[in-house]
């Protein structure tokens, strides 16, 4: 079968028992649950379990064999994963650290990052993509003078 291509932006609320639903047209990707982590830009990234391993297996192989930077950055990522199972409505409970981690307290977006979704804090997600998209037209600028 072949992986779903996860796309869009999705906007969400934390309800009180912190669970979020993964939307509807992303939820094939995680019919065997999903794995939830701590990102790099202050979110989390949700992985179906395949693609988890794969990340894994990625920062594994961005240093050298034996490293303690090795060890370290699958410490990171593994440590800080929680699996979960989506309910019947397609909701996930995320642990109260991981929303405290990317500052998620109410409002969240939802992303499709290719072969993983990112769940952000709604605000910081407008700020992070007001500064890609200030960044795009620089670059834009940039190749239309080169």
């Amino acid at each position: 079968m072949q992986r779903p291509v996860l796309v869009g932006e999705y906007d969400f609320t934390l309800d009180a028992k912190n669970r979020i639903a993964v939307p509807a047209r992303l939820r094939p990707a995680f019919g065997e649950g999903i794995y939830v982590a701590k990102e790099r830009e202050r979110c989390l990234g949700g992985y179906g379990p395949e693609e988890f391993r794969e990340r894994l297996d990625e920062e594994a192989s961005a240093t050298g064999d034996g490293s303690v930077a090795r060890r370290d950055a699958k410490r990171f990522t593994a440590s800080n994963a929680v699996h979960q199972e989506l309910d019947r409505q397609g909701r996930m409970t995320v642990p109260a650290r991981l929303l405290e981690y990317a500052g998620i307290e109410r409002d969240v977006t939802i992303i499709g990052a290719q072969d993983h979704i990112e769940i952000w804090d709604r605000a910081a997600w407008a700020e992070y993509l007001a500064h890609l998209e200030e960044e795009a037209d620089a670059t834009a600028d940039e190749l239309a003078t080169s």
